[in-house]
Order: C-alpha cells, then structure tokens, then sequence
C-alpha cells in the first residue's frame, strides 16, 4: 500500500519551508528567498592495500556548500542587493583607500552580518515547524548578481554559494 493513501502519512513538500538569514537593516526576508539548498556532505574513503587485497576505510567527514537563490526587489527597504553589499562591507570589505587598508574580511565579521548561525526550517501543511538545519559559522564563498536581458521578463535574482563549518538537524 503507498504512503500518500494513508491520510496520517504525509511526505515533506519542498517548498514548505523558510529561512532566517541576515542581520538588522540587512535581513533578507524570507518571502525573497526563491531557492535553497539543504546541507549535504561527503566522507572521504582512504584506501588500504594489504599484500593482494583492497580494503576501504572512512576518513574526514566534510560538509558541502549550499546555494541560496534570492529574488532582488526594486524598493529601497527591500533591495537585496544593497543588503548583500552592506553584510559584504560589516564583514571588512573595503574598497574605499585601499593604499591604507583598515580592516580585512574575517570569517567571525562574515558569520555574524549573516545574522549568527542560519537556520532552514521545514514547516507541515498546517504551518508548523516539522524539523530544521542549523549552519554553524556561516561565510559567503561566492555571490552572483544576477543578467540584465532585454529579450527577457524575468524575476532578477542573486545566487549565493554558503560555506559552513558544520551542520546540526534538530527534529521539532
């Protein structure tokens, strides 16, 4: 019998979700967040030889990056581009004087403009958290602003690439 004819039964949907994501003024709003990734990691295998035979062994679990997707928004308050450049400068990018540099990007300075760890929460139908992620000591690796097009009528959006140090799942 499938799971979907069992009315207490019901899958995860991937868009039942919502993310906490920036600090203050730059808080990035969950309802302009198009697209994220869960984490993800791999396990290195380190291989053994031993006379005529192969044996695998577990090595260092390390965690993969996470792409979010963005819309950008054309209002002053909501323009996610301006708080993306804001968070970059709060984490030591400067690029005013840069014969006398002040300050350099630091990785405490970057996870703290994101707002401290960021959580992705999945959430029922009904609203409810169901289980969320927690990315510890997050720093973006990579931002992409999105294309201008006059051949087309699409959303602008910002694609980030998320490095973290490790991540926690909590079931709520």
């Amino acid at each position: 019998m499938p799971f979907w004819s069992d009315s207490n039964v019901e899958p995860k949907l991937s868009f039942r979700w919502y993310c906490t994501f920036g600090l203050g003024s730059n808080t990035i709003n969950t309802y302009a967040l198009r697209a994220m990734q869960k984490p993800s990691f791999e396990i290195g295998i380190s291989e053994y030889l031993n006379i005529n035979d192969v044996a695998y062994r577990p090595g260092i679990l390390s965690w993969n990056p996470i792409d979010i997707v963005i819309t950008d928004m054309e209002n002053t308050g909501e323009n996610n581009t301006y708080k993306l450049y804001n968070i970059l400068k709060t984490a030591g990018y400067q690029n005013e004087n840069i014969s006398k540099p002040q300050s350099a990007i630091e990785k405490r300075k970057v996870s703290t403009a994101l707002g401290g760890d960021l959580r992705l929460v999945q959430i029922n139908a009904k609203g409810a958290e169901i289980e969320e992620w927690v990315l510890v000591n997050p720093m973006i690796a990579s931002a992409n602003f999105g294309h201008a097009n006059y051949s087309a009528e699409d959303l602008m959006t910002i694609s980030l690439q998320i490095r973290y140090d490790y991540a926690t799942f909590n079931k709520i």
